[in-house]
């Protein structure tokens, strides 16, 4: 038993499948088992176990990160520019910069950490177990009437309870459920075992009920967006036929009844663009928050206010301000539009990463899987433009892991390509 522990100890996969299982970890070392120190440092101590691992990787000079390297280190310096800058409130810098690039080095672990198509599978179906756990939590939270926190229910809606399950709020369950329902889709549809099929069936709908349950509008766009662009990539008809069934719903959501689920969507739209709720929204809602981040952006347009100074847990743990309701807009703020530019840059190119990667891909198993993923990651960098999202440590860690998996495999294409035409 403890050679078998042992050598588990010695495997990067190990460690990798725990990190894997953030959300529940984190919950019972939290909650249920609150170790002092252990719980509050647990996932530091783990990323520096994978990292001593990706240092013995990247000595063995086996794989070359590609281009996105140079805008690593770009990003990677100005943040140190940044916060060297105010050593007034150094404190907040410190801290802010750590909230930022510490998960970024998810990014390094994947990329050199990955070993295969088939590890990535495994990889790929371990999350997908650990979010339906997560969403059938917040489908039984709304089945037995757990009470929602009022600060996640606006005044005015006949909506009182939403899905948060372990997790932060209702909108980063709804940003992870938008996540990884289309992962389990793409599971569903790479799968060719019948009792299997019929699993990653059962873990789509729990993850879709959940997604809806949640009541966040944010995720609800970035997932229908995201799963039209998978059936684009996959079949153009299918993607039309989508589109049309969607306009569809749209007018018939209108007219129906208020039916229990289908109210608690349809007034959440509603709402959305009603008069009332855009003067809420300009006076102390989200597009006040927005407007005064681009305010705080323009009291210096290069270089924002300094990491951790607006928008986010730390600068309202040091200065008080309000969250920003957007991880866009709270990057406009700190960083400015050089280092906003250079955010934008890195999540445009791992998305791009990822595309190029599945589509090479169609003509393999591998395709529905990798085009779940994808679309996935897309999702959570679509609903970071209307919540803070990157600043829940396991989406961040989920995002940059996953990005760095997508970029070895790109690679390890390019690589292939090479060697075809020196034949």
């Amino acid at each position: 038993m403890r050679q078998a522990l042992l050598k588990w100890g010695t495997l990067p996969n190990t460690w990798l499948y725990l990190l894997l299982a953030y959300p529940i970890i984190d919950y019972i070392m939290r909650k249920i088992l609150p170790i002092p120190i252990v719980s509050s440092f647990w996932d530091d101590g783990l990323i520096l176990v994978l990292l001593v691992f990706a240092l013995i990787g990247f000595l063995q000079g086996e794989r070359k990160m590609p281009a996105i390297k140079h805008l690593l280190i770009a990003f990677l310096m100005y943040g140190l520019g940044l916060m060297m800058v105010d050593m007034v409130n150094l404190d907040a810098s410190i801290e802010g910069f750590r909230s930022i690039y510490q998960y970024m080095l998810a990014f390094v672990i994947g990329f050199y950490l990955f070993q295969s198509k088939e590890q990535l599978t495994n990889m790929i179906r371990l999350l997908g177990v650990v979010g339906f756990i997560v969403g059938l939590i917040g489908v039984m939270q709304v089945v037995l009437g757990v009470e929602t926190s009022l600060a996640w229910v606006n005044a005015g809606e006949s909506t009182r309870t939403r899905a948060f399950s372990i997790v932060t709020s209702p909108n980063v369950l709804g940003s992870y459920m938008a996540f990884i329902t289309p992962v389990a889709m793409g599971l569903f549809l790479y799968t060719k075992q019948k009792k299997e099929k019929i699993w990653w069936l059962l873990v789509s709908l729990t993850t879709l009920a959940a997604l809806l349950f949640t009541a966040s509008r944010g995720a609800w766009f970035a997932f229908a967006f995201v799963i039209f662009i998978g059936c684009w990539i996959w079949n153009r008809r299918l993607a039309i036929y989508l589109l049309i069934l969607g306009i569809i719903g749209a007018v018939v959501l209108y007219y129906v009844p208020n039916l229990p689920l289908i109210g608690t969507v349809k007034d959440r739209l509603a709402t959305l663009f009603t008069v009332e709720y855009f003067q809420k929204s300009l006076q102390d809602g989200r597009l006040a928050r927005w407007y005064e981040a681009y305010n705080k952006m323009r009291v210096d347009p290069l270089f924002g206010v300094g990491m951790g100074h607006h928008g986010g847990a730390v600068a309202s743990r040091h200065f008080g301000t309000i969250y920003s309701d957007s991880y866009l807009f709270k990057s406009i703020a700190e960083l400015g539009l050089l280092g906003v530019g250079l955010l934008i840059s890195l999540i445009v190119l791992i998305i791009r990463y990822c595309f190029q990667v599945t589509t090479r891909m169609m003509k393999t198993p591998s395709f529905y899987i990798l085009l779940g993923i994808s679309c996935g990651m897309l999702a959570v960098s679509l609903h970071n433009m209307v919540e803070n999202i990157f600043e829940v440590p396991f989406m961040s860690l989920y995002f940059w892991l996953f990005g760095g998996f997508f970029c070895a495999l790109h690679t390890r294409g390019d690589e292939e390509n090479r060697r075809v035409d020196e034949r």
